[in-house]
């Protein structure tokens, strides 16, 4: 009996993280470049049964049966399909559109992102594209992390009208050259680490691209979030979290009744 209340609170736990993952989701789902976590549920091993009071021709006990020990959530991933590609009008705006990109070993295909400088002046990478002019006319992200060149190094724009073409190379309005985009290559996406604010880090620095890309400005790469899903998943997730509840406190009766009740002494 406490096996069963060990497994019910175990499918209550997994999917309250599957909801709190789910809600995440969908608070993102109008945040520019936002990708989505899926989540992959696990089971812990079985348990083989076996019946101690009797025994079969092999002299060993007989088989009753597997037992379920519970569920776990095993790990959360961001898918990183492409988001649409939306028109804003505003100058500052960039959208990175992918190209055709090679799959890596583990059969899924890599991802580009814009290069930004972190806080701690380590790398950073993003697919927001919504970017500004900081005072002092670099090129920042909304969070003011500066954007990065071909060279590693910052951008200085001055103003808000600069000029991007479909390869990155930024030019002022007076057609002064102020430099390259730079975007990088993540061969294997799934290894990249959230870090908050639509950035992402690698353990070690990412290449730059190799492959044809696009870059297109006074457009905005959308989060990739699907409402209408979204919501389907979180629905599920809260009437599994309902019934491993109930089964909860149908254990909870029954070792109310066996305590209080069945082992009373007339």
């Amino acid at each position: 009996m406490l096996r069963g209340l060990y497994g019910a609170a175990a499918g209550m736990l997994t999917q309250q993280q599957r909801q709190e993952l789910l809600t995440n989701n969908m608070a993102n789902a109008n945040t520019p470049g936002y990708k989505a976590d899926q989540s992959s549920i696990r089971s812990f091993p079985e348990m083989l049964l076996q019946a101690r009071n009797a025994q079969s021709v092999t002299g060993r006990g007989y088989q009753v049966g597997s037992i379920s020990t519970g569920t776990y959530l095993q790990e959360v991933l961001p898918n990183f399909r492409q988001g649409s590609i939306v028109e804003t009008g505003n100058g500052t705006d960039l959208a990175l559109i992918d190209g055709v990109l090679p799959e890596g070993e583990n059969g899924q295909r890599g991802m580009l992102f814009f290069a930004v400088q972190g806080d701690d002046g380590q790398a950073r990478y993003t697919r927001n594209g919504q970017f500004a002019v900081s005072d002092s006319g670099q090129l920042v992200t909304t969070e003011g992390h500066p954007v990065l060149n071909t060279a590693g190094e910052t951008i200085q724009v001055e103003d808000e009208e600069f000029i991007v073409n479909e390869s990155g190379i930024v030019t002022s309005s007076a057609g002064a050259n102020l430099g390259q985009i730079g975007i990088s290559y993540a061969e294997n996406p799934a290894e990249l680490v959230k870090e908050g604010n639509g950035l992402v880090r690698a353990e070690e620095e990412l290449p730059a691209a190799a492959f044809d890309y696009q870059i297109r400005q006074r457009f905005i790469e959308q989060s990739n979030v699907d409402a209408n899903q979204t919501m389907t998943e979180m629905m599920s997730a809260l009437r599994s979290f309902e019934a491993n509840q109930k089964v909860l406190q149908a254990y909870d009766q029954s070792l109310d009744k066996a305590v209080n009740e069945v082992g009373r002494i007339g």
